[in-house]
């Protein structure tokens, strides 16, 4: 059974693409009057286009070699497609090289290095011997000044390009989003700003087209770059106004939770300077001056067209391009084999995403999914991309493994791809994508997340910071600093302790308020040892919680100690059996697959769900480009909500939704309250609360 189960998955839900790692083009070399050919057998439903995408070559070139194919190609016959001659230099193999170190070295493909290199495919490299690298191509540039090329521009009719004067501060990047285009789009114009710009420097920017144009009503809007700013210690709302020289007011708009104060590590954000918006001092300058230096930043910038500053595809769409790329390990998969944890963790995340599509397919959305048995290597990652033509994708969704974000996130910068990055807690990648959404929470921003959850829920409690004398232990100790950090900022009392006995640990107590201790270890030698202590404290007059960590749950070795007392844990993560859209869910899984899900925290159908009902709702409703109205995509979902939050001004987005849950062995298990940054932490513990009771 286990061979057919994921070819199974896929017949369900129809118009969906397989793909396979492929390491090169693994096609016979036919060599007709001198000249070498590859013979391609084609695939269904495959044309002309596609076919020259794949071997880089044009579709007349394909034409020409095959008489007789002028009116279509016909499925599983076979085709001659030129195999280009390109120049090339020799590279003598040394120690301890490979294929793919060559590849980064060269910056080539494997399919490069084979088309000049055969026998690498069966004998692979041998030491000494030499090997022929292709030459990159070199792009001749025509010396002409900016105005002569906006002059040509005008006379050859194309459409309006805009002139930009490089200003102090600004990047490639920055300027790339002021205008809303790709960087290498601007670098075609400007192929010397690859080495670095200079105040003053003039840039052709190109323009932007209909189809990929903003509304109408908001096309004669500048573009608007907003700054994220990261609270420091001591910086205070009156400080940021005067950084920023902007009013409070206008702060606040975009950020209501500083109304409360800042706190150290908050992510604000600041809007940039209007006249309506600019703090205004009567000894400094006078609105009118004010809107003067506006129009004159604006005239300085040579905005030809304004209505051609935007490229954001902003417009609904009802048919969207997924891609998913995630270790199926369907290589291993034999009659008699057995699917490891993870893979069956892999395949039930899909088989919940296919849940949600399908339910999406009855709302009237249609959806081309392809999906790529990705491997685990880095290598595996960069074949599966050369191999296949995801350019025209809405999102992409993987990896599983860490090693392959780098070369996946490359290509979703590249191509302007929503990478969706459901697994990995490293941020390295989105810290410098804005193309990424990370699911699973940065630790750093987890860190803060959880600790204004905890000051939120326990400020008025007898706080205990419990670590180990075994600092091998103490894994949770970034928490631990920056919970103490949180705290001496709100001017809360906590005790640090040393585990050292229970007597220790009681006389750490307090009968007047409730004790929480926090145990910064996910170490279960050390929480074997700390928990039956816990448990004996409580008595008739004092009242002790735990506050822990959700890897816990998956301790079979404590679980006859956990949740004695009330256990409170925060989490991305809260799951209610008893709400109606939970139990079609599992309704529809049993009926769908004939099978019960695994029992695992989170569940990972359901997570598989949620992604796919929250990014195909945002593209449904406000396009492939809908991180322009993030703060307005609202959708249900089972165990996960989603609020994103930019990591950084040049970064991606990480989900900063977090909930606080109570466990304990009388009541079970309930949510208390849940955080999201600036959103709706008042009103959605109100709403908590009244789901609790």
């Amino acid at each position: 059974m286990k061979k057919y189960f994921l070819l199974g998955l896929l017949l369900f839900v129809g118009n969906i693409v397989l793909g396979s790692v492929n390491s090169g083009m693994d096609y016979p070399i036919k060599v007709v009057n001198g000249k070498s050919y590859y013979e391609y057998p084609v695939q269904k439903s495959e044309g002309f286009y596609s076919i020259s995408k794949r071997f880089g070559v044009t579709e007349d070139e394909i034409k020409a070699v095959n008489p007789g194919t002028e009116k279509g190609l016909t499925f599983n016959s076979v085709i001659l497609i030129p195999i280009k001659e390109r120049s090339y230099i020799t590279h003598k193999v040394d120690k301890k090289e490979t294929l793919y170190s060559l590849s980064k070295k060269y910056d080539v493909t494997y399919d490069d290095l084979y088309a000049l290199n055969p026998n690498l495919k069966e004998e692979g490299l041998k030491y000494g011997t030499e090997v022929k690298i292709p030459e990159k191509k070199t792009i001749s540039v025509q010396t002409m000044t900016v105005s002569d090329t906006v002059k040509k521009i005008k006379k050859e009719n194309k459409p309006t390009f805009t002139v930009h004067d490089v200003k102090k501060g600004e990047t490639l990047f920055s300027i790339s989003r002021h205008y809303g285009i790709l960087q290498e789009e601007i670098l075609k114009l400007n192929p010397d700003a690859a080495d670095g710009l200079k105040i003053g420097k003039k840039l052709i920017i190109p323009p932007v087209f209909a189809n990929t144009a903003m509304k109408d009503s908001d096309r004669n809007k500048p573009a608007i770059n907003y700054t994220y700013h990261t609270v420091k210690k001591r910086e205070t709302l009156y400080s940021l106004t005067k950084k920023y020289s902007i009013k409070k007011e206008e702060i606040i708009r975009l950020n209501p939770s500083v109304k409360d104060g800042l706190k150290e590590g908050m992510v604000v954000i600041i809007p940039p300077v209007f006249v309506n918006t600019h703090l205004v001092s009567d000894s400094l300058i006078s609105p009118q001056d004010s809107l003067t230096m506006l129009e004159d930043s604006l005239k300085n910038d040579s905005i030809l067209n304004l209505q051609d500053l935007f490229v954001r595809s902003t417009t609904p769409k009802t048919e969207i391009n997924i891609a998913i790329a995630l270790p199926f390990q369907l290589n291993k998969v034999t009659d008699k084999s057995k699917i490891d944890g993870n893979t069956n963790k892999i395949l039930e995340f899909y088989q919940g995403f296919l849940i949600a599509i399908d339910s999406l397919k009855r709302s009237g959305l249609s959806f081309n999914l392809s999906v790529f048995d990705s491997g685990k290597s880095e290598e595996d990652m960069r074949a599966m991309l050369e191999s296949s033509d995801l350019t025209d994708m809405d999102i992409m969704i993987g990896p599983a493994y860490t090693a392959q974000i780098k070369p996946l996130s490359e290509f979703a910068m590249k191509n302007n791809v929503k990478l969706i990055n459901p697994f990995s807690s490293k941020a390295d990648e989105t810290l410098v994508n804005p193309n990424i959404f990370q699911i699973n929470t940065p630790e750093e921003q987890l860190n803060f997340l959880m600790s204004e959850l905890f000051i939120k829920e326990f400020k008025d409690k007898n706080i205990v910071l419990l670590s180990f004398s075994n600092e091998s232990y103490n894994d949770k100790k970034t928490f631990a600093d920056t919970l103490s950090q949180m705290l001496i900022a709100n001017k809360i009392a906590y005790k640090s302790l040393v585990l050292s006995n229970v007597s220790a640990l009681r006389n750490a107590l307090v009968s007047s308020k409730e004790n929480i201790i926090v145990p910064i270890t996910t170490n279960q030698v050390a929480l074997s040892q700390v928990l039956p202590m816990i448990n004996m404290l409580p008595t008739e007059k004092t009242k002790v919680a735990i506050f822990g960590f959700t890897e816990w749950q998956s301790y079979q070795s404590i679980s006859k100690d956990l949740f004695v007392v009330n256990t409170y844990f925060a989490s991305p993560f809260y799951l209610d059996f008893q709400e109606d859209d939970v139990r079609s869910y599992l309704k529809n899984f049993r009926r769908f697959y004939h099978a019960e899900p695994m029992n695992t925290l989170p569940q990972y159908g359901m997570f598989g769900y949620d992604l796919a009902m929250y990014f195909s709702t945002a593209i449904s409703k406000y396009g492939h480009d809908f991180e322009i109205s993030i703060d307005s995509i609202k959708c249900n979902t089972l165990q996960s909500d989603f609020h994103f939050k930019r990591i950084s001004e040049t970064g991606g987005f990480y989900n900063s939704c977090v909930f606080m849950t109570n466990h304990n062995d009388v009541t079970g298990l309930s949510a208390v309250n849940g955080v999201t940054m600036e959103r709706y932490p008042i009103e959605r513990k109100e709403e908590l609360k009244i789901k609790k009771k």
